[in-house]
């Protein structure tokens, strides 16, 4: 039988359930910070027997508190660290084809945002920062590391809570016309949809194994947790001059990392959803978006695996 997933549902519990899926396998998590929701992640697949745990972060030194902690944990789980700068996509090749050379295989790809709601900025890639630094790398991380992922192997894209109307996407500007006409929400809302979408096209394009986007839910490290009432509002007055009359984004009461981490590791591990790769799951359930959902989605996940291609080739070509 199924977990009866309840609000209150740990990732400890959902990885203990179907510990057959955890027990003696391999996952990449990719966006390690302090404190914060992949770390609470790994500590409830180590819970279920996970072999090893791959992380890749910004910082070894910055972030070895936390390995440790976890090392001292799990002793069962090898723990191996891959510094990777997400705004840099030559740096993302370097640490897939890092992993790549690691003996054995992959068995689940977990990917967590860096970025929330920030300042105008570009990577050294020429790409608005949060559409690269939350999406666009783990583009080329996934990708690459297709080759190496077991039949079944599941890969989960982090994202946000959404509105079941909200429309698709056209990805027409990526960078905002330069940042003129960019809102820090705008560009945070961007990269999560762009999550959505390629967890979309993963699963029409790559039928050996299953993809999910997730939305672990509002917690402390989540931008629900910091963005000022006053960027809020200025944000919402822009939509309303736009036409707009509903945000695409949702509030939340507030979850511990614990809870949040239970939705991660549903669609991780859950053999029920299966069936239904390329989902989008809030609250541990899978939600209808009926814009975005296939077939109706489908053009938008093309467009933006296009575009995608085309970001990366171009820094590709300016590197030789």
């Amino acid at each position: 039988m199924a977990l009866d997933f309840r609000c209150d549902t740990l990732g400890t519990e959902v990885a203990e359930k179907f510990r057959a899926k955890v027990k003696d396998k391999t996952f990449v998590l990719s966006g390690l910070t302090r404190g914060d929701l992949a770390a609470t992640t790994a500590d409830a697949l180590a819970h279920g027997g996970a072999a090893t745990i791959i992380f890749t972060g910004r910082s070894q030194p910055e972030l070895q508190s936390i390995l440790d902690h976890i090392r001292r944990k799990h002793s069962y789980t090898k723990i191996i660290f891959f510094a990777a700068e997400t705004g840099s996509l030559a740096s993302m090749h370097e640490v897939a084809h890092s992993i790549i050379d690691l003996e054995g295989s992959i068995d689940g790809v977990i990917c967590f945002p860096t970025l929330q709601a920030t300042a105008w900025e570009l990577t050294e890639d020429g790409v608005e920062s949060q559409f690269q630094k939350n999406y666009l790398s783990y583009f080329v991380l996934v990708t690459l590391l297709l080759e190496k992922m077991t039949p079944g192997a599941r890969v989960v894209l982090i994202s946000t809570t959404i509105r079941r109307e909200a429309p698709a996407p056209h990805w027409e500007d990526i960078n905002f016309s330069n940042g003129e006409t960019y809102h820090s929400l705008d560009g945070y809302a961007q990269s999560m949809f762009a999550n959505i979408m390629f967890a979309k096209g993963l699963a029409g394009r790559h039928k050996s194994i299953s993809a999910f986007s997730v939305s672990p839910g509002n917690t402390r490290t989540n931008i629900q947790t910091y963005v000022s009432p006053e960027q809020v509002a200025a944000w919402l007055q822009l939509k309303k001059r736009a036409g707009e009359n509903l945000p695409i984004l949702l509030q939340q009461a507030p979850v511990s990392l614990a809870r949040a981490s239970s939705t991660i590791c549903r669609a991780l591990l859950d053999p029920i959803l299966a069936e239904q790769t390329g989902a989008f799951l809030d609250n541990q359930e899978v939600v209808a978006l009926p814009y975005l959902d296939f077939p109706a989605g489908e053009e938008c996940a093309t467009r933006l695996w296009v575009v995608s291609e085309e970001l990366v080739s171009r820094k590709q070509t300016s590197d030789t």
